[in-house]
């Protein structure tokens, strides 16, 4: 039995690549087109849909329960809400921005420049061997390498050193280009999503002040019944009977845990909710829930209608249109502090900071998985964040609240599973070029 040596191993795996790169050069394509689906895709040998869906359970019930530990954390000067949602909005707008210029530098610019140059040599060469190029001198053919190419070998490598060399003149063109297309005559229409967001994004706060987890996250469930009605208003979508029914059993569960609550008086539901006003707790969730199915349906309104526009350069658009009206409710709301980051501590930076992953997830999960392992993701995570909420708040259970968890958890799976032939909610992204609700939003 002969031993191979690992070096000849490896030398016959790089001339195996190497005498197949030419055939599989030919399939490589930058369009819709991929060798790959998406749901294939793995890190570390993980699949992505697996692994965005992971994040996102995970993310929706750690955000549940710093929502509400940091806004009733005892001995502690509370930070401001507003100046929170002020903080996510600019971390959300330098993110999309990082990731819309990555984007756009590894579009595929070179190749067209390189298959301009061979086609030009091609012609050359097809010359030569015509009877048009066949009395060409040697001066004369260098000089059509030389305008075939349109630089010389050494015009080239000083090209190729400047181009190289300072990464800050390659960033500055992209983000020229990407602040032409922010800069969109319909971007105004952000708008309007973008007031409604921040919105929602304070009555959050306020809504897990004066909830439980439990009830917070389950109530909070009410997002897909006014998504699905705005959905049916404004843009004329049709539900089927069972999502129609999934929605009925998702108002009636969360009224049991809301009338649970409201008949509830014992001094420990006092203890778990600190000075909480469950009543004022209702009215904020509930309206951040409408708002956010207002704002998620007007998004994706504008993104139908503008045509192929990148995901992430309407969440830079959303971000940009979300700091002014964050900015003055911050102001009204923090003046008495002195300063808009006033107590701003460990806790309130950890709940700033899963918000802004919040929207990385979620665009994982629209363009990785789908509604099916969605429902079931956003199922899960209102059962992890239930039992947090009990074993490290001690919020009570009663069976009357756990009836109502459970028939919102199947309404959600079961809406999110039933099929639908309407379009998502959140189209994918369209490929490069050009050079992407968002989720606390």
């Amino acid at each position: 039995m002969t031993i191979t040596h690992p070096q000849n191993i490896v030398r016959n795996i790089l001339k195996t690549i190497l005498r197949n790169i030419p055939s599989h050069l030919s399939n490589i394509t930058f369009g819709p087109r991929q060798n790959l689906q998406m749901s294939d895709q793995t890190i570390i040998g993980l699949p992505l849909k697996y692994i965005s869906l992971i994040s996102l359970t995970l993310q929706n019930s750690l955000l549940a329960i710093l929502l509400h530990h940091s806004r009733t954390v005892s001995n502690t000067k509370l930070y401001s809400a507003s100046a929170a949602v002020l903080l996510n909005e600019i971390l959300k707008c330098i993110i999309s921005f990082l990731v819309a210029l990555y984007n756009s530098s590894t579009a595929p610019v070179s190749l067209t420049h390189s298959s301009s140059i061979h086609n030009s040599v091609n012609s050359r060469d097809n010359g030569l061997r015509s009877g048009d190029g066949s009395n060409w001198t040697a001066e004369e053919e260098s000089s059509f390498i030389k305008k075939s190419h349109g630089i010389t070998l050494e015009q080239d490598l000083q090209n190729w050193k400047r181009s190289s060399r300072p990464w800050s003149k390659m960033i500055v063109r992209h983000s020229r280009q990407i602040l032409m297309e922010i800069m969109s005559p319909d971007c105004w229409k952000l708008s309007i999503p973008a007031i409604l967001y921040v919105i929602q994004n304070n009555l959050q706060f306020v809504a897990a002040a004066n909830l439980d987890v439990a009830t917070f996250s389950v109530t909070y469930q009410l997002k897909i019944l006014t998504t699905a009605l705005c959905s049916v208003v404004m843009l004329g979508r049709r539900l089927s009977p069972l999502k129609w029914i999934s929605l009925l059993f998702l108002a009636v569960g969360v009224a049991l845990v809301q009338l649970q609550n409201v008949s509830q008086d014992t001094p420990s539901a006092r203890t778990a909710t600190k000075t909480a006003d469950r009543f004022v707790g209702f009215v904020a969730v509930t309206s951040a829930c409408f708002t956010s199915g207002l704002a998620g349906v007007y998004f994706e309104l504008v993104l139908k209608s503008s045509g192929k526009v990148d995901l992430w350069i309407r969440n830079i658009q959303l971000s940009l249109f979300s700091l002014l009206p964050a900015l003055f409710t911050t102001f009204v709301t923090s003046s008495h502090d002195g300063y808009l980051f006033a107590n701003f501590g460990f806790w309130a930076w950890a709940t700033v900071l899963t918000q802004v992953l919040g929207g990385l997830v979620t665009a994982l999960v629209i363009k990785f998985a789908d509604n099916i392992l969605k429902g079931f993701a956003t199922s899960l995570s209102i059962i992890l964040s239930t039992l947090a909420g009990v074993f490290l708040f001690g919020s009570p259970l009663p069976i009357t609240s756990a009836l109502g968890g459970l028939v919102v958890l199947l309404a959600t799976y079961t809406y999110n599973s039933s099929s639908e032939s309407a379009s998502p909610i959140l189209p994918h992204p369209h490929p490069k070029p050009p050079i992407t609700d968002s989720s606390s939003s």
